[in-house]
Order: C-alpha cells, then structure tokens, then sequence
C-alpha cells in the first residue's frame, strides 16, 4: 500500500527526527511504500540543533517528495529583519523567558542561509493524496501560527476547524501535539503528533501515516535518546526550562 508520511513539531530536535526517519525507513523495508512526505511546520526552535535538522530536511528532499510549510516557531525566526545583525527583536516578543534565550541560539546558529531557508517556506499546504484534496496549517485554518486545535475534543469541535476549509477531504494541523484523526461531515481532521516538541512526559517521536487510497491514518511511535539531547542543552548553555520541557512536556 502507498502511504504519505506525516511529520510535525520537530522543533530542532534531531534525534527525534533522526529517529522517526529511520523507522520510516525500517518500514520501507517491510513493504510500506512512501510517496511522499509532509512535514507541517514548528521545524526549529526549542532544541537545540537548528542547522542540522534543516540540514536533515534538505538531504532527505534529495531523494524523496518532500514539502513542508512554516509552523509558529519557523515564523518567529522568519519575521525578523533579514539585514539585522542580531535577534535582538525577540526580546520584545511575550513569550517566556527560556523560550526567547532558545529562539535567540536558534537565530544565531540558523546563520542568514537558515533563516531563508524558513521565509521561503509557505505557510500553507495544499495539496492531493491520491484524488483527495488536501490543505495543512501549523495552526489552525483561521490563525495558521498562533491558532490551537486542541485534541479529544467532539465531533461538533472540529467540524467547526473544518468548516473554513470544507471543499477539502482532509485537513492536517500541528498545534495539538497528540494524535488526532477526527472524521466529521466536512471531511477528516488528522495532527500527525509531534516528533520532537513532548506534549507530556515519557514522550516518543510520533508521525502520521495516511493511506493514499483510504485517507486512513496510522499513528507511529519511536523511542528517541534525550540523555544526548541534555547533554547538549548544558553544554550550549540554555536554560534548564528546556530540560524540563524534554523530560516532562508542556507549553514552551
């Protein structure tokens, strides 16, 4: 069977990534045919790794189908002057410390090439699986960066995120961070899970994959080290929140 693989919330975590692509691959090997990939946004900043999961992204577009849109944390960097010399503008943002002294490492080791490579990402997918028509968001329809569709919500809850973008079959979104694939009268709503931003404790990289002919989703799970991941965060000297964060989850 043929199926589209479903990234989201990487969040510079590359033994996340690192881990779920190498499952795909196991997968791959066991009969599962990949088409193509989609990885909807929240690429950078959290973790510490900005560059090599752009670098990650870049080397598997090489081989494979890939697109991928901007998430909340992409456009963060985005927004800035793209002839500033520093990331002092983030300071100015309202959003907690830990994760300003994050976006700033991540400004920094981006480099100008990085940071283009983000504002030259779309902020929306739209695109068919199979003869489905399909659109993604990192947020929500209405509010693509800054919108949240929470999980475990009634059917009457996201048919109302469906409703903006009903001539769809499917809409795929990034901001729950769980696993959500909800059908309603519109069509279907499906967040892939997060690969690397844990929504709670005893987290594992989580992808998506959607069935090309059925649009039927299949939740894929995968251990990932985050000793490594600590280890790192000490070494580049920021803050212990985001340590926490790694071993417990939670907002940023």
């Amino acid at each position: 069977m043929v199926y589209v693989a479903v990234l989201a919330n990487i969040a510079g975590n590359l033994p996340a990534l690192t881990a779920a692509l190498g499952k795909i691959e196991e997968m791959k090997e066991e009969g599962y045919e990949i088409e193509k990939y989609y990885i909807l946004g929240n690429i950078v900043g959290l973790f510490p790794y900005p560059r090599e999961v752009i670098d990650a992204i870049k080397n598997l577009a090489k081989g494979e189908r890939v697109k991928v849109i901007r998430g909340k944390y992409d456009q963060l960097i985005a927004m800035s002057d793209p002839h500033a010399e520093g990331p002092d503008y983030i300071d100015k943002l309202e959003i907690p410390k830990h994760l300003k002294a994050s976006l700033k490492y991540t400004w920094e080791k981006l480099g100008h090439e990085g940071r283009e490579f983000l504002r030259d990402l779309p902020v929306y997918l739209v695109d068919k699986i199979g003869d489905n028509e399909i659109f993604g968001v990192y947020g929500s329809p209405i509010n693509p960066f800054d919108g949240e569709v929470l999980p475990d919500q009634p059917t009457s809850y996201y048919e109302a995120i469906m409703r903006p973008v009903k001539e769809y079959e499917m809409l795929i979104v990034a901001s729950p961070r769980y696993p959500v694939d909800a059908m309603t009268r519109y069509g279907r709503v499906v967040c892939p899970g997060s690969v690397g931003f844990p929504p709670a404790r005893e987290h594992k990289a989580t992808f998506a994959l959607i069935d090309a002919e059925t649009l039927r989703v299949k939740f894929v799970e995968v251990d990932y080290d985050k000793k490594i991941i600590e280890e790192r965060i000490k070494n580049e000297r920021l803050p212990d929140d985001i340590i926490r964060i790694l071993y417990h989850g939670g907002k940023a």
